[in-house]
């Protein structure tokens, strides 16, 4: 056991000794852990966002079934939706994409705003929120004025702004009553989706019930029903995928980094082979040697992998995700104008430190070993 501890101490000593080579490594590694570990973080704070808002949402989301997509349906159907067992209140939604200026916005159409907002009351007619990202891009603030390229005869007014804070979708979003909403988008009468909330484990009696309405030879669109269980899988599947191409183009650039590494280790590799001569001159055995190299390699990687995930902490708790948030938030800028969620999960620390022993084991067990072997008297030259 005293032999490990010594040779512990010498691989402390060797990295001390070849201070220039530990920090040329240390900064390869760096530059390919940092990105890895920052893009993880962004996206766990994204899915957990995701998950917190399917939780506080409906639990089934109806629509009608038009050429296999989600079509408007009609609001004839919220009373018949209200009298199934188990449902405890029914909310239309409308929800849609039209121009702001030169600005593309989300705008959702709902009498309770409170879910996108601290607000309470139910807004008036002519009466809008809006997200602060969006606000800002337009250079628009609380009681101003706007109106809609789609629907540019009607006047609105901005009650409040959102912060994305509360949700990072809503930043850029608009928010109006259902009834503007519909006039809005020319098609009253009609929700694009209609929200059920019911009483908890009744949720898939009711979505039993509701795809047993109408008949199979009824001319009209068949309902499309998706619990807050299927809406989890979709968020889940598509964080999974973007993470997927993520990952597969990072090891990628982990492959090509190889060749980096195994060139930028050989930065003082003369020094290196005649401090490996003496050692094996005073007696050392190349097991030793080796051992004492892969101690030295799993601090490099150790150090390297827990800098990298404080310079990713700094990047997204000071630095906001500046240049890595838009490859996991569509639609916002490099430099995101609202909080970018982030959430740090042990897997990512994990995964960059093997990594980071896998890079720096490649780019030093090969050559110590060949030169452990030599004679002494020639890697001593």
């Amino acid at each position: 056991m005293q032999l490990h501890i010594n040779l512990f101490i010498q691989a402390v000593l060797s990295i001390q000794r070849n201070r220039d080579r530990s920090l040329v490594v240390i900064g390869c590694l760096l530059a390919v852990l940092v990105p890895f570990v920052t893009a993880m973080a962004v996206s766990e704070g994204v899915r957990e966002q995701s998950a917190l808002s399917i939780d506080a949402g409906a639990d089934l989301y109806i629509t009608s079934a038009q050429y296999g997509r989600n079509g408007p349906i009609s609001l004839e159907k919220v009373k018949e939706f209200s009298e199934i067992p188990g449902v405890v209140k029914v909310v239309p939604r409308i929800s849609g994409r039209t121009y702001l200026g030169e600005e593309l916005a989300t705008v959702v159409g709902i009498d309770s705003p409170n879910f996108f907002s601290n607000r309470q009351e139910q807004l008036a007619t002519g009466e809008v929120l809006m997200g602060r990202s969006l606000a800002e891009r337009l250079e628009l603030r609380k009681g101003d004025e706007l109106r809609f390229f789609l629907f540019p005869a009607m006047p609105f007014t901005i009650v409040d702004l959102i912060d994305g804070d509360l949700s990072i979708w809503a930043s850029s979003m608009v928010i109006l009553s259902f009834s503007d909403a519909a006039t809005l988008f020319k098609l009253p009468g009609f929700a694009s989706e209609i929200l059920i909330y019911s009483r908890p484990g009744t949720e898939d009696n009711i979505a039993e019930q509701l795809s047993s309405l109408g008949k199979p030879w009824d001319m009209v669109p068949p309902l499309r029903i998706q619990t807050k269980s299927i809406v989890n899988q979709y968020i889940n599947r598509g964080f999974d995928l973007q993470a997927g191409v993520f990952f597969l183009f990072y090891l990628t650039a982990f492959g090509l980094s190889i060749p980096a590494l195994l060139i930028l280790s050989g930065f003082g590799r003369g020094a290196r082979k005649k401090e490996i001569g003496i050692l094996k001159a005073t007696g050392w055995q190349t097991l030793e040697v080796m051992e004492m190299t892969c101690l030295e390699n799993i601090l490099l990687a150790l150090l390297g992998s827990m800098l990298s995930v404080v310079i990713a902490i700094f990047w997204l708790k000071i630095g906001n995700g500046i240049g890595i948030a838009p490859l996991f938030i569509s639609g916002i800028s490099w430099i995101p104008d609202f909080t970018v969620p982030s959430l740090f999960t042990p897997m990512p620390v994990l995964f960059s430190f093997l990594f980071g022993i896998v890079l720096t084991m490649l780019g030093t067990v090969i050559t110590t070993w060949k030169t452990a072997i030599t004679p002494p008297l020639t890697t001593m030259g």
